[in-house]
């Protein structure tokens, strides 16, 4: 899977926060990752837990794949993810959400003072 996506043992390392032997490891049946790390990569390459561990889908009775997340493991999921990162990632994460904060701070500002200028515009526009 990470050779159809074009991905090399360095770059899928980085995204799971592990060393390239890890991934050598895993690839040659040698050690396994992490529950963590396989939720995370069941989700990058789309694909389910079964398919990565056994090479095989889990299908049910209508042929459909079943091994999908419900919504509510997703803030599992996304929860394990954050905690696996490195301190270099998580820093990287908190600047992200401070940016948006800000973005979306500015915008709020923005959209109140030019609500607040045509208002006055109309109140000037009533006075004369």
């Amino acid at each position: 899977m990470r050779n159809k996506k074009n991905i090399s043992q360095e770059d899928l390392a980085e995204v799971l926060d592990v060393s390239r032997q890890s991934i050598s490891k895993w690839e040659n049946d040698k050690a396994y990752p992490e529950m963590t790390r396989l939720l995370f990569m069941s989700d990058y390459f789309d694909v389910s837990l079964d398919y990565l561990m056994r090479g095989i889908d889990k299908e049910d009775n209508e042929g459909k794949v079943t091994e999908k997340y419900k919504t509510k493991n997703i803030l599992l999921v996304w929860n394990d993810f954050l905690s696996n990162l490195s301190k270099k990632q998580k820093a990287l994460f908190m600047l992200l959400y401070i940016l948006i904060i800000c973005a979306l701070v500015s915008f709020v500002v923005s959209v109140i003072y030019c609500g607040g200028y045509e208002i006055g515009k109309f109140i000037g526009y009533l006075m004369e």
